[in-house]
């Protein structure tokens, strides 16, 4: 009798240990099962932010492709376009557009600063030329030899030189200063300010 006790009791702590092992590799089970979800969301989840990310990388670098090739057609047709301004009017050169242009330089030295215009009217007093690419006519040279003498408050006579090979225009030169209003100056500052509108292109390194 006492050995039937002694192997029931073991046969129960069997049962009781096999219980607890398959409640423990249950439990173990639940937990991996658990953990291998929370790794798979969390794998999901970054793949998800990675994909965004490329995405609005992709979408960041074709809108900088898109902006530079926008700007680089338009400093093209601009270039373009005072190509064939600079070309036309070139063409259209004659000694009456020039006397006009020689009007126009009298209007800029009215607008100096007080400054620049006691500058000019120092520098002056050495003498001066006026350098254009057409003869002007008598009158315009004396309209421009009597602007300049009002405007600089000087008794200047100024010398009249033409050089067919200047920019069309009127260049007034002293032994220290050189005011120009000629077309390819007049073009090369609209060319700046044309420019100066279009953004550089960010280059590959932005």
């Amino acid at each position: 009798q006492a050995k039937a006790a002694e192997a029931e009791a073991l046969q129960r702590d069997y049962l009781v240990r096999q219980q607890e092992l398959a409640a423990s590799q249950e439990s173990w089970l639940t937990q991996a099962r658990e953990e291998v979800a929370a790794q798979r969301q969390t794998w999901l989840t970054q793949a998800r932010a990675e994909t965004d990310e490329a995405r609005e990388r992709w979408r960041a670098e074709l809108e900088r492709e898109q902006r530079d090739y926008r700007q680089t057609l338009q400093r093209e047709a601009g270039q373009r376009l005072l190509a064939l301004a600079r070309r036309a009017l070139h063409d259209l050169a004659n000694a009456e557009l020039e006397a006009q242009m020689a009007s126009a330089l009298l209007a800029r030295l009215q607008i100096l600063d007080s400054e620049t215009r006691q500058t000019l009217a120092r520098s002056v007093q050495d003498g001066c030329t006026v350098v254009t690419s057409f003869p002007l006519p008598d009158s315009q040279r004396r309209t421009l030899a009597a602007g300049l003498r009002q405007i600089l408050a000087t008794d200047l006579v100024p010398d009249f030189r033409i050089d067919p090979a200047a920019s069309l225009g009127v260049t007034l030169e002293t032994s220290s200063q050189r005011l120009t209003w000629t077309l390819d100056s007049y073009l090369d500052g609209f060319a700046a300010e044309w420019q100066a509108l279009i953004p550089p292109a960010s280059g590959n390194g932005s």
